[in-house]
């Protein structure tokens, strides 16, 4: 049986056993997995959205290779700010550690290989250890985790050779590939000969892949590459959302960085909603617009409850308060059991002078509170009392 040991990992700081206070920042769980596929202990990192205790909420993941500290937080602090500006989702960051790059990264074992190298990198072990990713990693984060039934996969270099090849040969695994500065050239250009096989003939639905390379990196690679992004454009199937970005002044290094957040601004192109634009066309526009998503992604999306508060907020100072209302409405219904959601709901109410109805909702607002022991609870009873205060 495979055994998982857990131990948080407060980055940036010693790895010796120390009590932890309120003012620590713990960016992520240093998790260790015995694998059976792979027949050794290996490490995974697995951060989450800064308020994940403190909802139900579910989130998609991303998936980084080359796990370490480094990738770790940099993956999650680039993730935490651009979530901030509602560019991307919350979501959970999982990056996977190798103790063999050109072991787990490679697919093949070229002909011609020097008989040394063979020994000691011992390549072409893709296949392996994208199963260890797809049969043990998958199902502990889905078991332990709240998800999405959405996976992004990150890799650079010989981790983007990987993340190539799991799009050309192992299609299911993930929703979009961030493949940055991959190593094409690997055994005579392999994975775009099987591109160039296959892709015209598979199921994109619902998938989106990033390509870069770097103007400064080696020649061949910034050939190799475009010429993978010419097959694409010769070959794949409409379904597909695909980009290939080319960076001019990046080198092979410094594409690590830059591209997983041109990545990650690809696929979530259209993430972020103009909230005044949606206050003046109503709720009918919101709900298109998520259905938009939803048919984009593959999986429900919904509008966030604070989301909707502020929409029905703009609405109301736009002088709409008949749409204010039903978008408010309409949040209490997808998000029953959010305190917020009633107390905004109640604010409308009373504007409007129905107080009977603000009273109710209110009060609905102060159940729930209690339930869930919020930290608004005070709140919510001072806009009972005032709404109780007016109706007499």
């Amino acid at each position: 049986m495979r055994t998982i040991n857990l131990f948080v990992l407060l980055l940036f700081a010693t790895l010796a056993s120390y009590a932890q206070n309120s003012d620590d920042i713990v960016i992520a769980k240093r998790i260790k997995i015995n694998s059976n596929i792979l027949g050794q202990g290996r490490t995974i990192y697995v951060s989450t959205p800064i308020n994940y205790s403190n909802s139900d909420k579910k989130y998609p993941v991303l998936y980084i290779l080359d796990g370490s500290e480094v990738t770790i937080s940099y993956a999650t602090g680039l993730i935490r700010n651009l979530t901030d500006y509602e560019i991307v989702p919350e979501m959970i960051v999982v990056a996977i550690s190798s103790d063999n790059r050109k072991q787990d990264f490679t697919p093949t074992v070229p002909k011609d290989i020097p008989e040394d190298f063979l020994k000691r990198m011992q390549p072409g072990g893709a296949d392996k250890f994208l199963s260890y990713i797809e049969t043990e990693i998958f199902p502990f984060i889905e078991k332990n985790y709240r998800v999405i039934p959405y996976r992004i996969f990150a890799g650079h270099s010989d981790a983007g050779l990987c993340v190539a090849y799991a799009f050309v040969s192992h299609n299911n695994m993930f929703n979009a590939y961030i493949a940055t500065s991959p190593s094409l050239g690997w055994d005579s250009n392999i994975v775009i000969k099987v591109a160039e096989e296959k892709i015209a003939t598979m199921n994109f639905k619902y998938k989106q892949l990033f390509v870069s390379t770097g103007g400064k990196e080696l020649p061949q690679s910034i050939a190799d590459a475009h010429t993978f992004a010419r097959i694409l454009k010769l070959k794949a199937p409409v379904d597909l959302k695909w980009t290939f970005n080319y960076n001019e002044n990046e080198d092979h290094y410094s594409q690590a960085t830059i591209a997983l957040y041109n990545g990650l601004r690809f696929i979530y192109d259209d993430w972020k909603m103009d909230y005044e634009e949606m206050a003046q066309r109503g709720l009918d526009a919101i709900k298109i617009f998520f259905k938009n998503q939803t048919e984009k992604y593959g999986y429900e999306i919904l509008p966030d409850g604070y989301t909707l508060i502020n929409i029905g907020m703009d609405a109301t100072q736009f002088g709409k308060q008949e749409e204010a209302l039903k978008i408010f409405t309409y949040n209490t219904q997808i998000h029953p059991q959010f305190p917020d959601a009633f107390s905004s709901l109640g604010d409308c109410y009373l504007n409007t002078g129905n107080n009977g109805l603000a009273i109710k909702s209110f009060e609905k607002a102060v159940e729930l509170a209690t339930t869930l022991k919020d930290g608004n609870l005070d709140r919510y009873k001072s806009q009972l009392d005032n709404a109780k205060s007016k109706n007499k």
